[in-house]
């Protein structure tokens, strides 16, 4: 809560961004796996939407798009083919595929309405390492 906290007072900071009626919440997978992170469409019009993601006090454009019937766009980073965007009338998702610890971080939507970004839905996203055993048998 303590980041979300951190999020909230520094995008207010900036003049096209804004906090409404934000959500928090975390996220745990395993190193390997997929996850789906979900944001809540509060508004019912067809509306440019973006993901960011905030780590070590670094806020990055993860991927946009407008509407649901569009095909995103992603930023610098995030053009792998490892995420994927989409939503529909009541959610907006990001899929990261095999996620690794450098996936981990404050990720968090938005919508432009009224000239701004606003801010609605925020996930922690921890990730898990595998741990490896080797095993050495002498012969």
């Amino acid at each position: 809560m303590t980041n979300f906290v951190l999020t909230s007072f520094f995008l207010c900071s900036l003049s096209w961004l804004a906090v409404s009626g934000s959500e928090s919440q975390t996220v745990e997978v395993h190193s390997g796996e997929e996850v789906t992170l979900q944001c809540s469409n509060s508004s019912s019009l067809q509306t440019y939407t973006e993901w960011f993601r905030l780590v070590n006090k670094n806020i990055s454009c993860v991927s946009s798009m407008f509407g649901s019937h569009s095909q995103a766009s992603f930023c610098a980073g995030f053009q792998n083919g490892k995420f994927e965007m989409s939503s529909n009338i009541t959610a907006i998702y990001l899929k990261i595929k095999r996620v690794n610890l450098s996936d981990g971080g404050l990720y968090f939507c938005g919508f432009y309405m009224n000239k701004r970004i606003v801010i609605f839905n925020a996930t922690e996203l921890k990730i898990q390492g595998k741990l490896v055993v080797m095993v050495y048998l002498s012969v």
